[in-house]
């Protein structure tokens, strides 16, 4: 075992061991783009782009575009309630019916969720609010669940970061043609008010390729990697068996301490939902879905690049990551709590011609930002938290049901007449318990958490040391 005292620079490597994978069974057969990594995780990014991307988009300009947020926020809180539970059974499923019909049916949710914000919209109907966002909540969580262990299984391990950043990348993609949609036909909303109606066709249209793309996805056994290595597959267990795995990663020491900050991670959606929604006119909502995609895009780019950066040790970029990342957060929320206090006070109603516009506009974006960032980072965590494969599908289940759980609590805050001050201070209590909590664990990164397939030090990788042969050197 490595020396605990240090960074890991050399894992024990041992034929046949569980943490690794083995040399798969498409090594000796032509690479094809169809089996390949890249290409699964474009449809994984396709199907967030359809799913989870427009739907974000509708979200990103305050309320799902609705005039106020409460009836909404309602519907969310009860998207969110029912989501915890799905996303905590997306293991059983997977294990059971398969990871590509799970993400298939994961998508279909999205679909009735826009169509009811359409027949709000245009004609008041609220019971179809809820229905659409319990089938939401209930589809929704296994997409979740679904896309994450995709997204932590199918990459080699060397390279995640940077395929995190590419699916991340589709799914604001999602959100950067949704605001273009949406600023196409809310350009003229120079006041507080709720978006034009057709501009929910657009979004249900799309999110109907969804099931039909995610149809694509190649099962892990077929998946093809670069390097000659295999995805390892999950072995049938039985339900009572999965549940009782489950239950006792949700127990271990370093997900307890994470529970916080994947609490935080997204919990300030539905605030920021509010603020926009109940502060800034429709045409400045539907340009800030744009901005805000596309600076989420070019943020989760640069965090990619730095957590697969070799110069720096597995250990070093999940401390400097996580420090800075949170730096960052604190002095967003530091803002908020200045702005949001102003707001209270005066209540404006601000549009982009407005001389006091751009403080409380350009705080929105670096929201959307500082989301984006923790989101992303909290992936590339999991996926070395998991000590064998199986693990890392429990883990994207458990933790998306925290993330869930949190989001729920806050839609139902949002969906209320309490202060919009309220929930700032509640984001930064979150965010001051996350950070210390967080950091034990993170600093671990490297040394203790190696995650499933281990992790092969990129100097003994440059010395040709093969996961599959061991070395006469390698330190037990």
């Amino acid at each position: 075992m490595a020396d605990s005292a240090k960074p890991l620079d050399v894992v024990p490597v041992e034929e046949g061991s569980q943490g690794f994978d083995q040399v798969s069974d498409n090594a000796n057969q032509p690479y094809s783009w169809f089996r390949g990594v890249f290409f699964q995780t474009t449809v994984v990014g396709f199907c967030a782009f359809t799913a989870p991307g427009l739907w974000n988009a509708m979200q990103s300009v305050g309320a799902g575009g609705a005039q106020t947020p409460y009836l909404v926020m309602a519907g969310n809180a009860v998207l969110f309630s029912l989501m915890t539970f799905t996303c905590l059974s997306g293991s059983v499923v997977i294990n059971h019916i398969g990871i590509k019909s799970t993400l298939a049916f994961g998508t279909t949710g999205y679909v009735l969720y826009s169509a009811a914000l359409y027949q709000n919209n245009r004609y008041g109907t609220q019971w179809f609010i809820y229905l659409g966002s319990a089938a939401c909540g209930i589809t929704a969580g296994l997409f979740w669940a679904a896309e994450g262990s995709i997204m932590l299984t199918y990459p080699p391990p060397e390279t995640r970061g940077r395929y995190l950043a590419y699916w991340l990348a589709y799914r604001n993609s999602g959100a950067i043609l949704g605001g273009a949609i949406n600023l196409a036909f809310n350009y003229s909303g120079k006041s507080l008010g709720k978006l034009n109606w057709r501009t929910y066709i657009v979004f249900v249209v799309l999110q109907c390729l969804g099931p039909a793309v995610a149809m694509l996805l190649s099962p892990p056994q077929r998946v093809q990697r670069r390097n000659g290595t295999s995805v390892k597959l999950l072995p049938r267990i039985p339900v009572a068996t999965e549940l009782k795995a489950t239950l006792k990663l949700m127990l271990r020491k370093e997900f307890l301490l994470l529970v916080p900050y994947f609490l935080y991670v997204t919990w300030s959606l539905p605030y920021i939902g509010s603020y926009m929604s109940l502060y800034f006119s429709v045409r400045s909502r539907a340009l800030a879905s744009l901005v805000t995609a596309l600076a989420q895009v070019f943020a989760t780019f640069i965090m990619g690049t730095f957590l697969d950066w070799k110069r720096l040790s597995l250990n070093q970029r999940a401390r400097y990551g996580f420090l800075g990342m949170m730096v960052l957060s604190g002095g967003v929320w530091t803002w908020a709590l200045v702005i949001q206090h102003k707001y209270t006070a005066h209540k404006p109603a601000l549009d982009w011609v407005d001389s006091k516009f751009g403080e409380g506009w350009a705080l929105y974006v670096f929201q959307q930002v500082e989301f984006a960032l923790t989101y992303n980072y909290g992936y590339w965590l999991m996926g070395f938290l998991s000590k064998e494969p199986a693990e890392v599908v429990r883990y994207t289940s458990v933790c998306r049901a925290v993330e869930a759980a949190g989001q729920c609590v806050a839609s139902g805050i949002s969906s209320t007449s309490a202060p919009l001050i309220v929930s700032v201070g509640l984001i930064f209590a979150w965010w001051g318990i996350a950070l210390p909590l967080g950091f034990f664990v993170v600093r671990q990164v490297g040394i203790v958490h190696v995650g499933a397939e281990g992790y092969i030090p990129e100097a003994k990788a440059s010395a040709k040391v093969h996961i599959d042969e061991p070395t006469s050197d390698t330190k037990a």
